[in-house]
């Protein structure tokens, strides 16, 4: 995904390789599927199908998820949980 940028628009934060878009700019925040697993055909073949998905349960959702209250299981992932790029977390927002 490419965000349109400014010429002179600067990442506030350096993003990793984790996160960076490979522009030089953090993928975080984005909206996605809530922290889930998938199924699949057969755990020992790599190239096997994927099948359902299932939500982890919210106790063990990271901090950097904000469900959607509008669309239970979409929400947003606010920071990088590697560096911590992305969006600053509440407090910082006082």
């Amino acid at each position: 995904m490419t965000t349109m940028r400014t010429e002179k628009e600067a990442p506030p934060v350096k993003p990793c390789e984790c996160c960076d878009d490979g522009e030089g700019y953090c993928v975080f925040p984005y909206y996605g599927v809530a922290p889930h697993t998938h199924a699949v055909s057969d755990p020992g073949n790599p190239l096997g199908w994927i099948g359902s998905t299932r939500l982890l349960p919210k106790e063990q959702w990271p901090e950097n998820f904000r469900e959607d209250p509008d669309c239970p299981g979409l929400g947003v992932y606010l920071r990088c949980p590697e560096c911590g790029a992305g969006e600053a977390p509440a407090e910082e927002h006082r």
